[in-house]
């Protein structure tokens, strides 16, 4: 080796941190703006999040003109009690999950009949089985095991770092709120520790009441009603988390596996061309099936989510890797420069794996939920 192969001139040092400090700053802009966008989606969902147990909650008597119990009527008290048996499939592109219930009702009289007569509002009852019935002088019980679909639009935004509520809501199909008022039994309502699965953990839960107007042109000409407008009610909602670190690892790992390989590239020696440029084109490629492989779990989003940032990094080191190697060829080949090419690879190695690698623990701690 000659004497000019051996030494690294000032200019050369100079080039070197200048492409170091370049990347540095690029993953730094790229990790501030990606956090920040985060941040607010998780803001954001917090404040819908809270705007939603609000109007479950609130007293829409108070709230919706002619929601309230007609004058003179006396509606039959039916106390609902919902018990989760299991959390089922979630299908994120179709926008549903199944559950799988248990339903009882409790009320006095003969004139309704609300296990015949209720229906899921926000889903579809793909099965339904009385378990239980008896009468009691004039009260009634009946127990229904239900099997159903419920439509969730699922926020893509900050998965699988962000939580998300579920929601079951029984209304009677037959009878207005003149004729029959849910009252909610909170105390029995709840989810049993075998329905949840294990990928997820459970926040909270809500159950209550609501009064709801349909309007007009809303009511379904299908569903047999009463005269009035407004009808009873039940919801139950569950707060859900996945876990996200197991996911993520799922999700990403042939990724990650590409960025490994192709930086393992910087230690091949350049003028080795066939391993230096392949490792890195045959990982773009295999990133790039990665990113369809996840686009067909998760629902189209109209914004840029986690998973885009990830993805984009990704693609986007390894990019720079072959853009390195390419310069490096230069110094090594047409400069002559071989000590200046094996230290530009060591010192852009020592700064892209860091700087990946934080990058990937700065964006999904930013999606936490607040």
């Amino acid at each position: 080796m000659s004497e000019r192969q051996n030494e690294i001139s000032p200019r050369g040092y100079r080039f070197v941190i200048f492409w170091a400090a370049g990347l540095l700053l690029l993953y730094a802009l790229g990790g501030y703006f990606g956090a920040s966008l985060l941040r607010g989606y998780a803001a954001e969902t917090a404040r819908v999040r809270q705007a939603n147990i609000e109007a479950l909650t609130a007293d829409t008597n108070s709230r919706a003109p002619g929601a309230g119990i007609p004058s003179g009527a006396k509606p039959v008290d039916v106390q609902v009690r919902l018990s989760m048996n299991r959390i089922g499939e979630f299908a994120m592109k179709e926008s549903a999950w199944s559950g799988d219930f248990t339903l009882s009702f409790r009320w006095t009289g003969d004139s309704v009949n609300p296990g015949k007569d209720f229906r899921i509002v926000n889903g579809q009852i793909m099965q339904r089985e009385l378990e239980k019935s008896y009468q009691r002088g004039g009260e009634r019980f009946e127990e229904y095991r239900v099997a159903a679909r419920i439509t969730k639009p699922f926020d893509a935004s900050r998965f699988p770092f962000g939580d998300e509520g579920l929601l079951v809501q029984v209304e009677d199909a037959a009878h207005g709120l003149g004729e029959l008022r849910y009252v909610a039994d909170i105390r029995n309502s709840g989810v049993s520790s075998e329905s949840i699965p294990r990928i997820m953990s459970l926040a909270r839960t809500l159950a209550g009441v609501q009064v709801r107007s349909s309007g007009p042109g809303q009511s379904d000409p299908a569903v047999p009603r009463s005269d009035t407008e407004a009808y009873s009610r039940f919801f139950f909602a569950m707060l859900v988390a996945p876990n996200s670190l197991g996911i993520y690892q799922r999700m990403f790992q042939a990724l990650f596996a590409s960025v490994a390989v192709s930086l393992i590239a910087l230690y091949i020696k350049v003028n080795s061309i066939d391993c230096r440029f392949g490792l890195p084109v045959g990982g773009f490629f295999a990133s790039v099936s990665n990113n369809i492989f996840v686009a067909t779990l998760l629902p189209h989003a109209d914004r840029i989510t986690l998973t885009d940032m990830i993805n984009t990094i990704s693609l986007l080191t390894i990019f720079l890797v072959l853009v390195q190697s390419v310069i490096s060829l230069y110094i090594f080949d047409n400069m002559g420069r071989q000590r200046l090419s094996q230290f530009y690879d060591r010192v852009s190695f020592a700064v892209f794996l860091p700087a990946y690698l934080i990058l990937n623990l700065v964006l999904p701690f930013a999606a936490r939920p607040l």
